[in-house]
């Protein structure tokens, strides 16, 4: 199971929480926040942009053992009660001002197996939820969705252990050869062609034709490895 959505794009795997990433786009071209790896000492420190937060989230999650911490909040306009439930999570659900639907506030500890369970069934909403458990840690800059288009730089701080490293290489560095590193910078560009849009869904509701709209074109992926510089495109439809 990948958690990074650029590889499922690279390598054909495209699925609804892949199209999610992307339903807050326009046309147009998008230059990303770094994503940043660190190796230093006993530690990976990962930082990246909001639209990570779900993925480091999961691979974080499967890499632990023992019991894992989480709290933080959920925002979404679905309801999802019944799976907070189902999992025993301790949750308040209370308004978003200013924005529609609801944000659900919750704090759990549970086995790593479960809580990943429950985040994969969570997936398809913006989990904006702080981890711990033994040594690793994922860590939200703020507890609310920035505004579409706007950069936010380290909103979601990662910290792993050493021996997570192959780990990190085949989830994230996927597509280039690199042994041992001390930091990796990857950037990706996206440009986006065209966005196929159901016109009669599109005067009957047009926020859910705007979510559902499949959006095209091409990924421009840069990834440098201790100043090394390797380049990538993919291109998408999502």
């Amino acid at each position: 199971m990948y958690m990074n959505f650029i590889r499922k794009i690279a390598q054909n795997q495209v699925d609804e929480e892949t199209h999610n990433a992307f339903v807050r786009y326009s046309m147009g071209e998008f230059e990303k926040e770094d994503y940043v790896i660190k190796v230093a000492g006993k530690n990976i420190k990962i930082g990246a942009g909001f639209e990570w937060v779900n993925a480091m989230l999961k691979f974080t999650c499967s890499l632990c053992e023992g019991d894992v911490e989480l709290s933080g909040v959920i925002p979404t306009m679905k309801e999802i009660n019944a799976i907070l439930d189902k999992y025993g999570i301790q949750y308040e659900e209370k308004r978003r001002y200013g924005k529609s639907g609801s944000k659900y506030e919750l704090k759990a500890t549970m086995p790593a197996a479960k809580a990943l369970e429950m985040l994969q069934e969570l997936s398809n909403n913006y989990l904006l939820i702080n981890l711990k458990s033994e040594g690793r840690t994922v860590k939200i800059k703020k507890m609310e969705t920035p505004k579409p288009g706007g950069l936010v730089p380290k909103f979601v701080m990662t910290t792993l252990k050493k021996e997570d490293l192959e780990k990190v290489k085949q989830e994230f560095l996927f597509d280039v050869d690199v042994a041992d590193f001390k930091e990796a910078i990857i950037n990706h560009t996206y440009k986006i062609t065209d966005i196929d849009v159901d016109e009669a869904l599109l005067e009957q509701d047009p926020a859910r034709a705007r979510r559902e709209a499949k959006r095209k074109g091409t990924i421009y992926r840069k990834v440098t490895v201790d100043g090394q510089e390797t380049k990538k495109e993919y291109t998408f439809e999502v």
